[in-house]
């Protein structure tokens, strides 16, 4: 037996749909996307190495809204491009699940990879997806043990109709008893996590509040013999050491493929010598003829569909222009997407968000102008809260601006760790004003 021993770990997450290099709001050519990504795949790929995609990529692009419309007319295109690739494993996101659960369990059984995913169960205890985890033997190399997991918090979001009956168990208990468990089985452990990180990993200082949709600083610190992590969720590129474990996260939109290489030697049993861990940015290269061709069918159907002029702007221009502008000053689309919201809704007051990129709307309004609008189709919800709610709801969403100078600035904790500017809502049927001289907490008057 040969006594050294190389392993290479190729993971993409938050594909989010992108499977062309292609904005969809004006079919402009950007740097990401997976027709790029497998250019990447096969000039990095190895007879040693492993495959995974830590989920949320079945909703967030116009081209997957699409094909869950029309599911019964078109295979998956995502799934098609997945066997091309030949991923090896896959572990369900949070936006898996916003098409149904179905629509999941149909992606999971047309992909060849395998899914992976240790704390959601069924009500009968049983794992919901075949496999918690699955140990990888190599010729004449070591045993791999690889475990999936995902952040429990997605009753949170969630429409509770597309998880009935489903148990999310905490992603930190259930990785510290998996890893205890196989940790006497294998000789090295990878976990694939679609969650990402509630402290800074250098200094552990906490940046978010600690509310557990996030457990990745926890289990890094807390966990003993995780030596590959592999995160998600967060939309962040990184690729660190710590703890004697490499972690990568791989942006979104296949922005990049994260990338680690390990080299092993066998004395008396199998060693790691070495670990690096880096990230293999899209932007030096071109999109995969063969990926656009596999998906043509429905692309060309998908861009008809989004050509379709479903109405007119009479008065108010509703394109963005600036983001910035349109969340101080409360740009006439948001007004506008209020009134629909109460004629349909019948309530009182209504609240919405800009995501953190918007088109708006052009004079002759098209399907793909309110993809691009709202590009994750979220369910309306009413509620009945009190006075003394409604006011705390208004003080936490002040909170997205702060004064510099005398001049309004967005609050870095809505962009840094990540982008989170779809968390500002702004109202209609209520009248307020937001006194940026006062602190957090005593804002709205």
């Amino acid at each position: 037996m040969n006594s050294n021993f190389s392993l290479r770990i190729l993971s993409t997450s938050d594909i989010h749909g992108y499977i062309l290099a292609k904005n969809y709001a004006d079919n402009s050519k950007v740097d990401y996307g997976l027709s790029i990504v497998s250019n990447i795949i096969k000039e990095k790929r190895n007879q040693n190495t492993i495959l995974l995609d830590i989920g949320d990529d079945l909703q967030g692009n116009p081209l997957m809204y699409f094909h869950q419309l029309n599911r019964n007319d078109y295979p998956n295109p995502l799934a098609k491009v997945f066997n091309y690739l030949n991923y090896d494993y896959f572990v369900p996101g949070n936006h898996d699940f916003n098409y149904g659960l179905d629509y999941l369990e149909d992606f999971i059984k047309m992909i060849n990879a395998k899914t992976l995913c240790s704390n959601i169960y069924n009500l009968d205890d049983e794992y919901l997806f075949t496999y918690p985890y699955e140990i990888k033997e190599f010729k004449g190399g070591p045993k791999i043990g690889i475990i999936g997991l995902t952040t429990q918090y997605i009753p949170n979001w969630e429409n509770p109709s597309f998880i009935k009956d489903i148990k999310f168990v905490n992603a930190y208990e259930s990785l510290k008893s998996t890893v205890k468990k196989l940790r006497k089985e294998v000789d090295f452990i990878i976990v694939a996590y679609h969650g990402g990180f509630e402290r800074e990993l250098v200094t552990n200082k906490p940046y978010v509040v600690d509310t557990g949709e996030n457990l990745g600083s926890k289990i890094i610190n807390n966990i003993k013999g995780i030596d590959v992590f592999i995160s998600a969720h967060q939309h962040r590129q990184i690729s660190e050491l710590v703890n004697d474990a490499a972690i990568i996260q791989s942006g979104s939109r296949g922005e990049s493929v994260g990338m680690i290489d390990v080299e092993f030697k066998f004395e008396d049993k199998w060693i790691v010598k070495s670990k690096e861990a880096t990230l293999v940015k899209s932007d030096n290269y071109q999109e995969d003829e063969n990926v656009i061709s596999l998906i043509s069918e429905i692309e060309t159907a998908c861009q008809e569909f989004l050509d379709k002029k479903i109405g007119n702007v009479v008065l108010d221009n509703l394109k963005v222009e600036d983001m910035f502008s349109a969340r101080l000053n409360k740009h006439p689309i948001v007004t506008f997407i209020n009134q629909v919201q109460l004629e349909y809704s019948k309530a009182m007051i209504s609240a919405t968000s800009l995501p953190n990129e918007v088109t708006g709307f052009s004079k002759d309004i098209t399907v793909r102008n309110v993809l691009s609008t709202y590009v994750y189709a979220n369910t309306l919800s009413v509620l009945e809260v009190s006075g003394e709610v409604l006011k705390r709801i208004l003080e936490k969403n002040a909170e997205y601006f702060i004064c510099e100078d005398g001049e309004p600035k967005i609050n870095p904790r809505f962009y840094y760790p990540k982008m989170q500017h779809y968390n500002y809502d702004m109202f209609d049927g209520i009248d307020y004003l937001i006194d940026l001289s006062e602190p957090f907490g005593k804002r709205i008057k």
